[in-house]
């Protein structure tokens, strides 16, 4: 049996469709919940966002009842795995706030993992524990005097430590780091319009007549398909070590993205000024904390997951407007298709 963590959110999800759709392996899905009654109605709304019929798989996946910040049921049984998705993704939390969920939650499930008999142990981190340390950083970096950007950067980088320092608990123990994720790269669906939907959308508004950013700027980022895959094979081999689930040496720059979004709109390409604020838009939008994002020169190096995983990224540029076209049927969050009825879409969508 297998424990997942964070199915209730984006990344999660795809990974339960993977672990449903790709073996034959019971699933047990940690639902923050007060009880099992309450867990079971979130999982199958996990389900029902997911698929049309979700009847096929709802005999072999079950929610486990618990929070990370708080009390978790003991699993029916022995665990085999533990993929640890789950994590408050807020910037903005308040320092002892964000580590009781990604620090704390993190020993939780651990302490968890251990007592179930789990050989294995994946922790999903992010490439952003490299905070504000510029030039390239490695898949084995971690200690590198960085500075953080916000509580979210400090509490993944602290759980990471832990993780590390529980290693002779696990036969083998995986990190996964993903950079920004996106929507799918063929149906661009995503139940979550965060991060960089955030000044798209407000580019494709006219709010934004000038760039703060160099056009130089890195924008790693990664479509959630991609990285999904990447867990699951670390969920269904041994590998070990920390594996950047990232663009790399392939990242966007600003100016790419500057040129796809406007080529996508149709607006003319915009000035760029130096970095700063983009005034009263990112106070009325709330975007402000994202903006660190698109002004950044580190480059994450994915050597390691190129090589042992067989994994490399798309380009941006390849899947940009499937993004968009999505983003904007789903009127950027407000309503939306099950993933099945859009990978569907997709598919009879001329290519």
């Amino acid at each position: 049996m297998i424990l997942l963590t964070g199915a209730t959110g984006f990344l999660g999800m795809e990974v339960l469709v993977r672990l449903l759709e790709r073996t034959d392996r019971e699933v047990l899905c940690l639902v923050r919940a007060p009880e099992h009654a309450a867990a079971e109605r979130r999982l199958t709304g996990v389900l029902e966002t997911l698929y049309r019929d979700p009847s096929p798989y709802a005999g072999r996946v079950r929610a486990l009842a618990g929070d990370l910040a708080g009390d978790i049921a003991p699993p029916p049984g022995e665990l085999e795995l533990v993929c640890h998705c789950a994590a408050s993704i807020s910037f903005d939390l308040a320092l002892d706030e964000a580590r009781t969920i990604n620090v704390e939650g993190t020993r939780a499930m651990l302490d968890l993992a251990r007592d179930a008999g789990a050989r294995r142990f994946v922790h999903v981190s992010t490439a952003y524990v490299a905070g504000t340390r510029p030039g390239e950083f490695g898949e084995d970096m971690l200690d590198e005097g960085q500075g953080f950007r916000n509580t979210y950067e400090q509490t993944k980088w602290e759980a990471e430590h832990l993780v590390a320092q529980r290693s002779g608990d696990f036969g083998s123990i995986a990190i996964a780091r993903p950079s920004i994720v996106m929507g799918e790269s063929d149906s661009g669906w995503t139940p979550a319009f965060n991060v960089l939907y955030w000044p798209l959308r407000a580019f494709a508004r006219g709010l934004f007549d000038k760039v703060p950013a160099r056009p130089d700027g890195r924008v790693d980022v990664v479509p959630v398909d991609y990285v999904a895959d990447g867990i699951m094979r670390l969920v269904e081999r041994d590998a070990t070590g920390t594996f950047n689930l990232v663009s790399g040496p392939d990242a966007a720059t600003v100016d790419l993205l500057s040129e796809l979004a406007c080529a996508h709109f149709d607006r003319p390409r915009p000035p760029y000024v130096q970095a700063g604020a983009f005034g009263d838009a990112a106070a009325d939008e709330h975007g402000a904390v994202y903006l660190p994002y698109f002004d950044m020169s580190v480059v994450f190096d994915d050597t390691r997951t190129r090589t042992q995983l067989g994994l490399r990224a798309p380009k941006l540029r390849e899947y940009f407007d499937a993004l968009m076209d999505y983003a904007d049927l789903a009127k950027w969050g407000k309503r939306g298709l099950s993933r099945e009825e859009a990978r569907e879409r997709g598919a009879l969508a001329p290519s």
